[in-house]
Parts: C-alpha cells; structure tokens; sequence
C-alpha cells in the first residue's frame, strides 16, 4: 500500500505544471472505485470493490477531442497492475457549464509493483495483460474555466496471469523447449477481470 500511496503523490506531482500549459496540453486525473467478481475456491463468486487511479496527458486536437498517454494503478485481489496506454477523449461542447464526455482506453498492464517469490525450489510472480476500458461522463467547467471536473462511468476489461515454476535442480539435456530455462515445470493461471468502473477527477 506504501508503494501506492508513493506513486500516487510522484503522478499527482505532475499536475502543478499544467498551470504553466498552453491550452494545447490536456490532463485528465481520476481516483474511483472497480466493481465486479472474483471466483472463490469453491467454484463460486464473490463480489469485489477495488481501487483505481489515472492520469491522461495528451493535447487537445480541437475543442472537442484529445488524446494522450496514459498510466496509472488498479488494485485486483491479491495482486496490484500499472496499466499503461493510449486515451482518448470526446466532448460534446456547446459552450455550456456542464458538457457530456465519452473516453476510450486501450493498453496493456505493468506488474512492476509486484514482487516474484522464489523459494529453493519454486518461483511464483504476476504478468499483466491488455486491458480496454470505454466510458461515458459529464465533465463541469469551473467558473474562471481553468480546470473541470469529471464524473464518470465505464466498462473495463484486464487481462493478467499468474505463474509458478518448480526450478531445475543439476542440469538435464532433454527439456522442453517451451518451459522457460531454469524450470522443469510452469503451471499458468489466466485471469481476466471485467468490472464496472465509477470515476471522479479532474481536468486541466
């Protein structure tokens, strides 16, 4: 949770330079919650609420689209992703306060947060996957027009998988090429998660 709550505060730290901007430079910043279900040990599901932070840095192509690179954390039972991609954003801007939104993320997830667990005899760690997350909100403009905040709600989907390799002791000249070296054996356990998305953030 310490390594969270620490590149929380290194992305956020971003946010002060964006005063500085030319109103090419788009931010978008959101903290929320992830929803859906997990499976249980006895074949049945449980429900889950998960944390979900992002940060969009882009430009605005015109006043009503912007794109950019995006980064930020989502928290899965028992594991941690840093899911990394493109973003894009579209307004329906009338010049009024309040402005519809729609947003389309698409990338792939780090699991550099995650630490491997290796034991003499086994090494056990998380590989992340792609992930697509659309999404709908209405964005209201502040009264000097200076920032906006966001509310929002969207589809996410991860994709992600765990390993557990038993080592190989001595060396052995008949081995399957497909096992990773230093294995005699890889078990893989693929996950996907589909959950419901609820945001709030800003933009700058």
């Amino acid at each position: 949770m310490k390594k969270i709550l620490f590149l929380i505060l290194i992305l956020f730290s971003f946010l002060g330079k964006t005063y500085s901007q030319e109103k090419t430079f788009f931010n978008q910043t959101d903290l929320g919650l992830s929803i859906g279900q997990v499976k249980t040990d006895f074949e049945g599901y449980t429900e889950r609420v998960n944390f979900s932070f992002q940060t969009l840095n882009g430009v605005w192509i015109n006043k009503y689209h912007a794109t950019g690179f995006l980064v930020g954390v989502d928290t899965y039972p028992n594991f941690t992703l840093m899911p990394i991609g493109l973003g894009w954003r579209g307004f329906l801007d009338k010049g009024k306060r309040h402005t519809l939104f729609a947003g389309m993320d698409l990338g792939a997830a780090s699991t550099m947060l995650e630490k491997k667990v290796e034991t003499e005899w086994t090494e056990s760690w998380y590989e992340g996957g792609l992930f697509l997350n659309p999404s709908i909100g209405i964005r209201r403009n502040s009264k000097k027009g200076k920032h906006s905040s966001v509310l929002s709600i969207g589809y996410k989907r991860q994709e992600a998988n765990f390993y557990e390799g038993s080592k190989e002791i001595g060396f052995s000249s008949f081995r399957d090429a497909s096992i990773p070296p230093g294995f005699i054996s890889v078990r893989k356990e693929e996950y996907v998660f589909n959950s419901f998305v609820l945001k709030w953030g800003l933009i700058f």
